[in-house]
């Protein structure tokens, strides 16, 4: 048994429908547009209907004739921005049909889970106590470099800073080492890379750095962070020990990492205020 639907009712219906219905002509011309995606769009149906694509000069209108995208509806006549999929079925010859699902929560749910991961990927790089990368931020941005060298055969060094109190007698006081962090990232380059490996240590990664230029940042630093304490508390010296070396062919990053880390104890053990070259 087939039932068949008066006109009123299957207007009614389709105007009642929780998608945007959208009937195209042969001539691609909007014949029909149920109340629905008028409302999604803020307009009425004499703006719309007999027009074609290149008839309506707003660019979010002109998607409409545009089949499994999703349309941008800026916020207009007081209702909010909205996200339409559009999913298209052509009836006959003669006839397509565009529908328009409001996916607007789940366009934000997903921008809004974009941002956490940002947000996560970024936590998981970066000391929370003194905002730098972290040893796994500082892998990320040291590899690259590594492998620029190895093709160009650039130079670069990198600089490992060991932060001492009362030559390691004593411990570092809350701050000390983010105090030395900010002045060291006041004086880096936009393309250095300043990063924490331990409760006391600093790392730095100088790209386009022969060894002899990075042994004078170090000499200068040491100098620099000598006066930090006569201002806080005078009677608790605050020293370092710089470890330094550059890339050789062969290197990789752990071969780096423990060769400036093997300098920076030399120069602790030569008792402070010293850097020591690899």
């Amino acid at each position: 048994m087939t039932m068949q639907l008066e006109m009123p009712l299957m207007e009614r219906m389709l105007n009642e429908a929780p998608i945007g219905i959208l009937l195209l002509d042969a001539a691609g011309k909007i014949s029909s547009v149920n109340s629905t995606l008028l409302d999604f769009l803020g307009t009425d149906l004499d703006a719309l209907k007999g027009k074609n694509k290149t008839d309506l000069s707003e660019p979010q209108l002109q998607l409409l004739f545009e089949p499994r995208q999703t349309i941008f509806i800026p916020a207009i006549a007081g209702k909010p921005e909205r996200w339409l999929r559009c999913d298209s079925h052509r009836l006959d010859s003669n006839w397509a049909i565009h529908y328009y699902t409001d996916v607007t929560r789940q366009h934000r749910l997903e921008g809004e889970v974009r941002r956490m991961e940002e947000a996560l990927r970024e936590h998981s790089s970066t000391d929370p106590d003194t905002g730098l990368f972290n040893r796994r931020g500082l892998l990320s941005r040291l590899e690259p470099q590594v492998s620029r060298c190895r093709r160009y055969n650039t130079v670069m060094s990198v600089v490992m800073i060991k932060l001492l109190r009362n030559q390691g007698k004593e411990p570092l006081e809350e701050g000390d080492l983010s105090t030395v962090a900010r002045m060291i990232k006041d004086q880096a380059r936009w393309a250095d890379t300043l990063a924490r490996m331990g409760e006391d240590e600093l790392i730095m990664v100088l790209p386009e750095t022969s060894s002899q230029g990075a042994c004078e940042l170090a000499e200068r630093l040491v100098k620099q962070i000598q006066q930090l304490p006569a201002a806080l508390n005078p009677d608790k010296q605050l020293s370092t020990a710089f470890g330094v070396t550059a890339w050789r062919t062969g290197d990789d990053t752990n071969t780096l990492l423990t060769r400036v880390a093997d300098a920076m104890e030399k120069a602790q053990a030569a008792g402070g205020n010293y850097v020591a070259m690899a």
